[in-house]
């Protein structure tokens, strides 16, 4: 039997503010914690979709102060008091549908120092692969940060050899070469929070 969404959402959310998330910097599907692979069928369509970051942090910080103001453990909450919660998350998403017809799937969070672009297609593959017909992302610049990248040398140069010509004499000629080589520099590169939550419409 498919989860209720309620349930599905309250398992789900991991209520940290979002700018103190855990420092690491790969991509969609390695950061992605919810409902697994297979559990729904893939989606023919996924609509990819930015938020402003103040306004998604902002929902989550609510929905935090909420949990710690609660007299009860989200796990003992009414159905009416989860819905109420996952309602507050698809504002801070700026979902339109009833919190009933969606159910969140999981999402990915992550700090990144690469150069991701959310409309490569490689977010709506992963998306659409574990059933997502909604991505919906945000990303907050948080500053420089040294990283070790490696950069490409183009070093040149001669080789001798020794060979023997047509009179039976020892010779010796040189000839030039090149090679790439890729050495490691310190640069400081921009680093940015990202957040993408996976919705699938019922």
């Amino acid at each position: 039997m498919t989860p209720r969404p309620i349930t599905v959402f309250a398992r789900l959310l991991v209520l940290a503010p979002l700018a103190a998330l855990p420092a690491c910097s790969t991509a969609w599907k390695d950061h992605y914690r919810g409902a697994a692979a297979g559990a729904y069928a893939p989606s023919e369509s996924v609509t990819v979709r930015e938020v402003p970051w103040e306004r998604v942090d902002a929902a989550l910080r609510s929905i935090e102060a909420n949990r710690a103001a609660s007299a009860t453990h989200p796990d003992e909450w009414t159905p009416e008091q989860l819905e109420a919660e996952q309602a507050a998350l698809l504002s801070g998403l700026q979902i339109s549908e009833p919190p009933d017809e969606i159910t969140v799937l999981g999402r990915s969070v992550f700090r990144s120092t690469d150069h991701l672009s959310p409309d490569d297609g490689s977010l709506e593959d992963f998306a659409r692969s574990i059933g997502a017909d909604y991505a919906v992302w945000s990303a907050h610049y948080l500053g420089t940060k040294e990283v070790v990248r490696h950069e490409s040398v183009t070093e040149h140069g001669w080789s001798s050899r020794s060979y023997r010509d047509a009179s039976g004499r020892y010779r010796r000629d040189y000839q030039p070469w090149d090679r790439t080589v890729f050495v490691p520099v310190v640069v400081e590169a921009d680093q940015y929070a990202w957040v993408v939550y996976y919705l699938r419409k019922r």
